[in-house]
């Protein structure tokens, strides 16, 4: 399928390793010209966030913090939604006409699991984001979550099927134009394991 996205400029948090760098590997099979901010390429987020680049796309995946059963209410709040609100609300300042801003969420975010604070901070990042796409204010613009279960890939066990490509083949696709008419979703990837 031709997405059409050759010449297009994104950013991606947390490409690395994982889901991020699998996004970012597929993007770039489809001409996508890639910025990745992570810990491992000089990028600490949680302290400082670089001035945001002139991108079509913002893939917002840095965050994590799903296996600690610990309450570490403000840790999270940062991680994970702090950083992606704030790169949304510095890039929307640019007055984009097109564009599209993914959201790596988590399967917890609609289900519940061990970890509370995890669970309720990606909640309001499913929430952050359909609000964004509701209030309309931005024609051109999308944004969605994805919401994936555990990925085999990242460290869980062998027996699970799900992995970091398969999310980032759904990233790509939401990115392209095909998708213009998918705006303000969560989409669910992947088996919830209550």
């Amino acid at each position: 399928m031709e997405l059409n996205l050759k010449g297009k400029k994104a950013l991606v948090t947390g490409g690395s390793k994982g889901i991020g760098l699998a996004i970012k590997k597929a993007l770039e099979e489809e001409g996508v010209e890639v910025i990745s901010w992570s810990r491992s390429e000089g990028q600490d987020l949680e302290k400082e966030i670089p001035e945001v680049p002139d991108v079509d796309i913002i893939i917002n995946n840095v965050g994590g913090g799903g296996s600690s059963n610990q309450w570490d209410w403000e840790y999270k709040i940062v991680k994970n939604l702090g950083v992606m609100s704030d790169i949304i609300c510095e890039w929307l300042i640019q007055e984009k006409k097109w564009g599209r801003v993914i959201t790596i969420s988590s399967i917890y975010g609609t289900n519940p699991g061990i970890n509370a604070g995890f669970a309720a901070v990606k909640a309001s990042q499913i929430m952050f984001m359909k609000s964004l796409a509701y209030q309309n204010s931005h024609p051109g613009i999308t944004f969605n979550c994805v919401s994936p279960a555990e990925v085999s890939d990242a460290g869980t066990p062998k027996d699970v099927k799900l992995k970091a490509k398969d999310i980032a083949d759904l990233v790509t696709f939401l990115c392209s134009d095909k998708a213009e008419m998918i705006n303000g979703q969560n989409i669910v990837v992947g088996e919830y394991d209550a």
